[in-house]
């Protein structure tokens, strides 16, 4: 046998690995063709050649494939973005960031976007800002903390929370933009990339100004009520500004 369960925690030998990655793999490439919610797991299932229940002893439901992509974009963000992202402002580095992004996800932009009604529904598992997705969160948002951190003109511990967070949120709706752009080579939206580096150029150094920096906080309070990971607590409300 392969292992009697695939579930959080338990280490899979190499076959069951490779199993679970043709399986879900096949699940994705039906989500590309068909759709999310007309694919079966007895589809997926026939498409990966295993059998239904050696199909349901790795995900216990369609939307296990959904998060099982989702984590494993995250992952590979948080490894480019701790190795890749090399030098350079903020704005450079968040630039850098999103053009990564980009190129990641563009090879899943079929069953990403067969995902996409889900993702944005408040009442799904799937949702971009619910509970099923949290630990995907947590991931990306320490990516977009970490573009700041490293960058040469990084503010102080509290900014950097509130700026990570609030990049985070830009490139939930950068994503949203190319998920609809129909321009070669998604070109559209590397320019919107573009234009955004440059408006964190003039907008990083205003963030030292009381002003700035009060609009900084209440801006990322507004991202945490509607279910961002918190990038700053109530304690540090009275911290160093950048």
């Amino acid at each position: 046998m392969e292992g009697s369960s695939a579930g959080p925690g338990r280490k899979l030998t190499p076959k069951a690995r490779r199993t679970r990655e043709r399986i879900l793999e096949a699940a994705l490439a039906l989500f590309a063709e068909r759709g999310y919610e007309a694919t079966t797991m007895r589809d997926v299932a026939r498409e990966a050649e295993a059998s239904l229940g050696l199909a349901y002893r790795y995900f216990a439901s369609k939307e296990e494939f959904a998060l099982a992509l989702y984590m494993r974009l995250a992952e590979e963000s948080e490894e480019w973005a701790r190795d890749g992202l090399g030098g350079g402002t903020v704005a450079e580095r968040f630039e850098r960031a999103m053009l990564a992004k980009l190129d990641q996800v563009s090879p899943h932009r079929g069953p990403l976007a067969a995902l996409l009604a889900r993702t944005l529904d408040p009442n799904s598992r799937l949702s971009a800002l619910g509970e099923g997705t949290a630990g995907v969160r947590e991931k990306m948002g320490g990516v977009f903390e970490e573009v700041v951190r490293g960058a040469s003109d990084a503010p102080g511990d509290r900014q950097s929370r509130e700026l990570g967070n609030v990049l985070y949120a830009l490139h939930l709706a950068i994503l949203l933009y190319w998920f609809h752009d129909r321009t070669p080579e998604a070109r559209a939206t590397r320019d919107l990339v573009g234009s955004a580096r440059e408006t964190l150029r003039y907008l990083r150094p205003a963030l030292r100004l009381p002003p700035m920096s009060r609009v900084l906080s209440r801006l990322a309070g507004a991202l945490e009520n509607v279910g961002m990971n918190a990038t700053v607590s109530s304690a540090e409300e009275s911290g160093e500004a950048g």
